[in-house]
């Protein structure tokens, strides 16, 4: 039986951290299901679920054995309950990290017993870049080349540039 993974986040926008951790886990699991959520109290996102949906198909697609890319606006547990799956993916780049995961891990298992996550460190490459980060470097016009993809460097580019964000 072939063993499918469900790799979460917001993915605003897609990093190379991100990608480094979605083909560590490919040469774990058979298929990997990134699931980009649509909201995230914590987080303020500049690029719609569509266009997060649209980039991360774009950065992921020369890596094998993903399943799919789907938006959802669930609960992880009820996401990886419908996806048939009960493995999720978490990357964790520091002790904060891990301690946020450790309590999203366990309310996941409180919501459905069969859930387990399985934690990847970031590499040392990859470790300190975040999202967050990249968006406020953009912000003040730095450069974010370093961080993401082409594709994704361009789109977050002409996002600035057309919306005049933050």
């Amino acid at each position: 039986m072939k063993k499918t993974a469900i790799y979460p986040g917001t993915f605003d926008p897609i990093t190379y951290g991100h990608l480094d951790i979605i083909t560590r886990a490919i040469k774990i699991f058979d298929n990997i299901i990134i699931a980009v959520s649509s909201d995230n109290l914590n987080k303020k996102t500049i690029f719609s679920l569509k266009e997060r949906i649209k980039l991360t198909q774009l950065a992921t697609a020369n890596i094998h054995n993903i399943k799919k890319i789907v938006g959802f606006n669930d609960l992880l547990a009820n996401l990886a309950k419908k996806e048939n799956t009960n493995i999720l993916i978490r990357g964790v780049r520091t002790i904060f990290d891990f301690d946020y995961e450790i309590k999203l891990a366990a309310i996941n298992k409180q919501i459905y017993p069969e859930l387990d996550s399985i934690f990847l460190l970031s590499s040392q490459e990859t470790s300190f870049i975040s999202s967050s980060f990249v968006k406020e470097i953009a912000k003040y016009k730095g450069n974010v080349k370093p961080y993401l993809p082409k594709e994704i460097h361009l789109a977050l580019l002409k996002k600035f540039q057309k919306t005049n964000i933050l």
